[in-house]
Formats: C-alpha cells, structure tokens, sequence
C-alpha cells in the first residue's frame, strides 16, 4: 500500500483533524491529496521508466513530502538529502533524477542539469472535488531509502519497501498507541533519519496530525503547539530544557504529551526539568529495526539507566561465539529480525556480512542483562577505554561524570600526551568550567589511573546525518593532535 492512499483515504471521509501543520499553517488531508495528485502529474513527464530511484532535495518538509509520496505513488523509490552535493557523496545506484523545488533554486549549480527537475511549489488548497494522484500497479521494487550517521566515515543506507509499508505502519501504531487524535511533532527531521520518515505515515495511517516546526525559537512553538507526541535528541532535549516557556507550561498540560529521547544519553539535570511538563521516556532503536526495542520511564524514581523490552522484541546479549550471556554478564546486544526490519545495507555487502548475522542484527553496543530482565546499554563497542591497564565502557562513566560536572555532555577519552605519557582526557562541551570543587573531586577519583587532563570544548563535533551525534572520532582528533 502507498503513503498516498493514506492520505487520500482520509480526504474521502472530510475527517476534521489536519494532515499535518507546517510552520504553524494547518493543511488538511483533501489539500494534501490534491498537492500530491497535482504533483505526480506535473513530474511523469520528466521521468524515466520504472523501476528506478529518484533523489530528493527540497528544504520545506511539507513540500518534499508531496514530492517524496507522489514518486512513490508512480512507482520510484525515493532518497532525500539536504543537497546535491550530499546526494552525490551517497553513491547511490540507479540514481535517475533529482527533485528540486523551483523557488528554492540551486539548480544551475548542478553539473548535469539535465537529471534535475525544479519542481514547482506545491499549492495547499481547500476545494469540493477530491483529487488524487494515479497509482502504480504494484509496490514491488519501489520505497524510500534511509542512511545512517556515518559514524564510521561511510553512510550505510537502508531500504524501506513500499510492500511492507502498511505492516510496518501497524507495528508502530500499535508501540505508540497511535489514533486518529494524535499529533505528532516531529520538529525538523528529515526524511533521510529514521524518525523524520517512519513516524509520519504511522500517524497518516490512522487519521492524525503531524507538525512541522523549520522556523527559528522552535522550543516555544513547540510547547505551545498542543502536541500529543513527539521525540527529542539529546541536543534538542537540551535545548529545550533552557527554554524560558518550559517553566511557564509547568502543570498547563493534562494529560502530559509524551516525550521520548533517542540517540544518546540526557543528563540527570534536562531530564528533570522535562519530566515537570511532559511525560519522559528514554528510547533505544536503530534505523535498521522498525520500532524501538527498549524504554525507560524518566517521570518515574530513576532506575539507573535500566531499559526494560518494548512489545514482544527480541534482544539478546552475546559473548564472542555468539552464544548467549549469562544474567550480569556483558555482551554484545544483538536484536532479533522479522520481515519488516532491514536485512542489509544497499551497496555494502562486507558491513552486512558483519552486522547481520543468522537473523540477528547487532548493533555495535555492549550492554549487560540483570536477573530481573532490565537492559544496560554500556556504550559502542569501539567505546572502551584502557585505563591503567582496565579495559572500561565509557557510556556509564560519562553518564555518572555529566551528573557529577553538571555539564550536559562529556567524553571520557584515554591516551598518550605530549610526553608519552599516558594520561585520561576528560572532554566537556560547555561555555564556562564546572567550579574548581567538583574539578577537583572528579580528579581525585580518577588519580588511580594515573594522569586526569580536563578540556572545555565549546561545542563537540557533531555527524552530518540529521541525528547530530557526537562525532567522537574528530573530537578525539582535537585532543590528541598529535
């Protein structure tokens, strides 16, 4: 099934509820389905024959929505980007076109101009008859394609087939408790991250709304948009915390959205102010899974960073065998596939091989599992420092060192200084040093590892992807230049 039969389904029935609200402008499904409708017409004529893929680089969510799901509609699979030129970097195979929005411009600076077409500005209008765009027979060979952080200095780009698009749709309602009275804020995500183009049609699949927010001082339109659910990386979390309209919505609010944080750990201090306005749950999914895998409640007494299984999931810690660990042993987490979750990246057939395995898609963490069934997550596998000759996971330590320096993100770092001496860097991304007490308190802790060096970054290097991850890699680069 098609995102656009979504959307014209609901345009058929007049329901009440917009399909989504941009900048603050509500636009309802019948203007949807007509802006997708009249968009598939205006682009069949400028596209080669299926099947086949199709950039997208348009700026305005709203509008490359409506070009995204009326490609789909036709037949293409589609990939979004934030530019041509990172397009291109992706490499991706049978790339026929790309989609641009003719008053965004840009086009002339394009090499082969003759592979893009400017679309024209979608029109967003209200009229009596229904118009809706023309399908193409089957769903087979045709979808989006996501791309992760890159982390790793080369993005991995996973397929979503058009023919699990409704089960998939399902699955996520059915995690999220999705109806036809949701409004989901997704802030400015694009439709290249997991959550800019998962969450949207799971809401358009039962009738609700999704809010876009590109405008700047999103943190008080986005207390004031009346949203039900949302979700907030830890760089948003932070920045949203700090907002003046965060103390002024304390208690307005009944029942309280939901908020959930994805992507890396909060500290104690943002959680504690979100927690007063909205209900808080911490979240661990990857793109490859369809849904997330893990929660914890952040409203609730603390349990320490303690996930507990979401929905009837799998996940599993292994040792070097594969073999499942024993309770409070630590492993590597692996999260058990079914047919709606990725089985590969596109073009990279040696990062399949080592991450896929057997059924199983391991994620590159270490966790461990107690008695009671909770999960820790303890860091990427490639986060382990060697301290005093102690091979550390430093996802617990940063969690416990952001509580301790009251900063909001810190990277434990061990290496070798100037003087070939070994030493421990402690990265703390702030404005201002935390008081020399706590400095001094955090110092005399790790002293038995030897040699403590503290350094104020401003801001960490962040990945390029939408996710705005820490970027440990160049931010190792910066304290060890050398």
């Amino acid at each position: 099934m098609f995102i656009a039969e979504y959307i014209a389904d609901f345009a058929s029935r007049a329901v009440g509820s917009p399909a989504l609200i941009q900048n603050g402008r509500a636009i309802s499904y019948r203007a949807f389905a007509g802006a997708i409708a009249r968009a598939s017409r205006e682009l069949v004529p400028h596209l080669p024959p299926r099947p086949a893929t199709v950039g997208i680089t348009i700026d305005d969510l709203a509008d490359c929505w409506v070009a995204t799901l009326a490609l789909q509609a036709l037949g293409y699979t589609t990939i979004c980007a934030v530019s041509r030129e990172g397009l291109a970097s992706l490499e991706v195979e049978n790339l026929c076109a790309i989609v641009v929005s003719a008053v965004e411009g840009g086009v002339s600076e394009v090499q082969d101009a003759a592979r893009v077409y400017a679309m024209d500005k979608p029109v967003y209008e209200e009229v009596q008859r229904l118009d809706v765009p023309a399908l193409a027979e089957t769903t087979d060979d045709c979808g989006h394609i996501l791309y992760t952080s890159g982390t790793t200095g080369k993005y991995k780009k996973v397929f979503k087939p058009a023919a699990t698009q409704c089960e998939s749709d399902r699955e996520r309602c059915h995690h999220q408790a999705f109806d036809s009275s949701t409004k989901y804020h997704m802030l400015s995500f694009g439709l290249w991250t997991a959550i800019g183009f998962k969450m949207p049609p799971a809401v358009w699949s039962v009738g609700g709304t999704v809010i876009f927010e590109q405008r700047t001082g999103w943190p008080e339109k986005f207390i004031a948009s009346r949203f039900t659910h949302a979700t907030l990386l830890p760089d948003q979390a932070t920045i949203l915390s700090q907002s003046e309209a965060l103390q002024d919505a304390v208690g307005q609010s009944a029942p309280r959205p939901t908020v959930s944080v994805g992507g890396g750990f909060t500290s104690a201090r943002v959680t504690a102010k979100l927690a007063r306005v909205f209900r808080l749950r911490s979240i661990y999914g990857c793109t490859e899974v369809n849904v997330g895998v893990l929660f914890e409640e952040l409203d609730a007494p603390s349990t320490g960073g303690w996930f507990t299984l979401q929905g009837a999931r799998e996940v599993e810690m292994v040792n070097e065998l594969h073999e499942p660990c024993a309770a409070n042993e630590v492993g590597s987490l692996r999260i058990k596939l079914t047919e709606l979750d990725a089985a590969g990246y596109l073009g990279d057939s040696d990062t399949t091989h080592a991450v896929f395995r057997a059924g199983y898609f391991y994620p590159g963490d270490t966790a461990i599992q107690r008695d009671d069934g909770r999960i820790r997550i303890l860091g990427r596998v490639a986060d382990v420092v060697n301290l005093g000759g102690q091979k550390i996971a430093v996802a617990p330590i940063e969690a416990n060192l952001q509580n301790l320096l009251q900063v909001d993100y810190v990277c434990l770092f061990a290496g070798v200084n100037a003087a070939g001496e070994p030493e421990a860097v402690i990265a703390m991304e702030a404005v201002e040093p935390p008081d020399q007490e706590r400095l001094d308190h955090v110092g005399r802790e790790f002293s038995q590892w030897g040699e403590v060096r503290f350094a104020l970054v401003d801001r960490f290097p962040r990945t390029q992807s939408g996710t705005s991850k820490i970027d440990r890699k160049r931010l190792r680069g910066l304290l060890f230049p050398h």
